[in-house]
C-alpha cells in the first residue's frame, strides 16, 4: 500500500457549526497504477537525458485522453467544486479544493526492474466509483477503464512510450483514502475532524519518488546529485555507495548511481566504464553520463576535452586538426574527410586512396596492394617488386632497396631476412 502520502487539501472555515459539532466528509481517493514493459530498450532510456520529463508528459497525455471520455481524475485547485453534505438534517455547503481534473497533478515515475524490464508508476487523485462517461449515459470504474485503455494501446499513446515496446496486458492497481491534516479516517473512506477547522489553509505535499519533503521550505525538492529515493512521500534521500554519484538530481533508485568519471570523460551505460568524450565534445565536470557537444562547425581537439575553448574550427575537407590542435594536416593515404566529418575516416577494408587529403568516400577506389607488391600509380595496378627490391607493408607505393651487396631470390619478396648475398650467386 501507499506509504506516507500527504495530500494537498484546503477547507474554508465553517462558522455554522458549534465547537461540539463533529463533521464527517468524504476522504480523498488516491489510486496507483503500475504498467510493466518486459521488452523495453534500457539503453535507449539511459541514452536520453530528458527521459524522465518526456516519459512523465507522455503518461499524463495518456491519462488526459482517457479523462476526456471517462472522468477518472479528481477535481482541481483552479476550480472550486461545491459539495453538499447532509449533517444532522442540515444541508451544509463545503467549498473543497482538489488537484486538477485535467490529470496534470499526477505523480509519474519510472524504474528499471531488469535487463529489459521497465515499470511506470502513476499516482493520482481519482474520482470515486462509479465514474461516468462524458458523452453517453454510462458508468464504470477507474480500474476497468484503465485496464481497457491498456489493452487498447493507451500506454503507447506517444512515440516515447512506443519506444518501450508493448506493455504487459495486466494492469497493477492499488488505492487508498487520505484525510486532511487534523482529521482521522473513519469507515475506510470518510474523514472526521479532530478539532475545529482553521481559517487558514493547511497545505502538505505529496512528494514523488526521487524527491523529498523539505520541512524548512515546506516544499518537495528533488534529491541532490549523489542521492536517490525510491519511495514517494519521504522527507530524506538515500546516499549512493562510496565513490558513486548520480548524473543529475531526482534519482529514483540505486541503479542511477554511477562511478565518478573525471572531467573530460563520461559514464557509458553500455560498457559500464568511464569513456573519453572524444568527438562527442567536452565535459568540464566530473561524475556525469554525457558530454557537451561542441558548437556547430567546430571539433574537439583532445580525446578528453574539458572546456569549450578546446572546440576549434573544423579544417577544410581532406584535412583535420593535428594532435595539439595548432594546425590542419592532410588526411593520410587510405583515409578521407568530407565536409560533414570531424576527423579523417579510414577507407573500407581492402581499399585505399591515390593521394593524401582525399575528400570523399568515392576516392577510396584503389585496391590495397599486399606486401611484396607496390602500386603502379600510372596503371593503378599492383606489381611485384623487382630483384633486389622488397616491400614489407600493405599499400606500398615504392619498393625498398635491399642492403648493399644483397639481392632477392625472386620477384615480389616481402622481407630482407631471406635476401641473398650477391657473392653467393657466383
Amino acid at each position: 500500500m501507499f506509504r506516507r502520502f500527504l495530500v494537498l487539501f484546503t477547507f474554508n472555515s465553517i462558522s455554522a457549526l458549534s465547537s461540539e459539532d463533529e463533521l464527517t466528509v468524504p476522504a480523498v481517493r488516491v489510486v496507483r497504477l503500475q504498467v510493466d514493459y518486459p521488452n523495453a530498450s534500457i539503453a535507449d532510456v539511459h541514452g536520453n537525458h530528458k527521459w524522465n520529463s518526456i516519459m512523465r508528459n507522455s503518461v499524463i497525455a495518456s491519462l488526459r485522453f482517457v479523462n476526456k471520455h471517462w472522468l477518472i481524475c479528481g477535481n482541481g485547485p483552479n476550480s472550486e467544486r461545491p459539495i453538499l453534505t447532509d449533517f444532522l438534517n442540515k444541508t451544509l455547503l463545503l467549498r473543497q479544493f482538489r488537484p486538477g481534473n485535467e490529470c496534470g497533478k499526477a505523480q509519474v515515475t519510472g524504474e528499471i526492474v531488469g535487463d529489459n524490464y521497465y515499470r511506470i508508476n502513476v499516482t493520482f487523485i481519482a474520482e470515486r466509483d462509479p465514474i461516468r462517461n462524458v458523452k453517453v449515459e454510462a458508468t464504470s470504474t477507474v480500474f476497468a477503464v484503465c485496464q481497457i485503455g491498456l489493452k487498447g494501446g493507451i500506454f503507447q499513446y506517444t512515440n516515447a512510450l512506443k519506444a518501450l515496446g508493448k506493455p504487459f496486458t495486466m494492469l497493477s492497481f492499488d488505492e487508498a483514502y487520505f484525510c486532511y491534516k487534523g482529521a482521522v479516517l473513519v469507515d475506510g473512506d470518510k474523514c472526521r475532524k479532530e478539532y475545529k477547522l482553521r481559517d487558514h489553509p493547511i497545505i502538505e505535499r505529496l512528494c514523488a519518488s526521487g524527491s523529498f519533503f523539505n520541512t524548512k521550505s515546506d516544499t518537495c525538492e528533488p534529491c541532490s546529485r549523489g542521492y536517490y529515493q525510491p519511495e514517494p512521500g519521504m522527507n530524506t534521500c538515500i546516499r549512493c555507495p562510496d565513490e558513486l554519484t548520480t548524473a543529475s538530481k531526482g534519482a529514483v533508485n540505486e541503479s542511477f548511481c554511477i562511478p565518478v568519471c573525471p572531467a573530460g570523460f563520461f559514464f557509458d551505460y553500455a560498457s559500464r566504464i568511464c569513456e573519453p568524450c572524444s568527438l562527442r565534445g567536452y565535459q568540464p565536470e566530473s561524475g556525469l553520463d554525457r558530454c557537451i557537444p561542441c558548437p556547430s562547425s567546430t571539433v574537439p581537439i583532445y580525446l578528453n576535452s574539458t572546456r569549450i575553448e578546446h572546440c576549434l574550427e573544423k579544417c577544410f575537407p581532406g584535412w583535420q586538426r593535428s594532435l595539439d590542435g595548432s594546425r590542419c594536416e592532410p588526411c593520410a593515404v587510405g583515409s578521407f574527410k568530407s565536409k560533414e566529418d570531424s576527423v579523417c575516416m579510414l577507407c573500407p577494408s581492402g581499399w585505399t586512396t591515390l593521394n593524401k587529403a582525399s575528400k570523399h568516400l568515392n576516392d577510396c577506389s584503389i585496391k590495397i596492394c599486399y606486401p611484396g607488391t607496390f602500386l603502379n600509380t600510372s596503371t593503378l595496378q599492383c606489381h611485384p617488386c623487382d630483384y633486389g627490391l622488397y616491400m614489407d607493408e600493405y599499400d606500398g607505393r615504392i619498393c625498398k632497396l635491399c642492403p648493399i651487396s644483397t639481392t632477392t631470390y625472386q620477384l615480389g619478396m616481402v622481407v630482407t631476412d631471406i635476401d641473398l648475398s650477391i657473392n653467393e650467386l657466383y
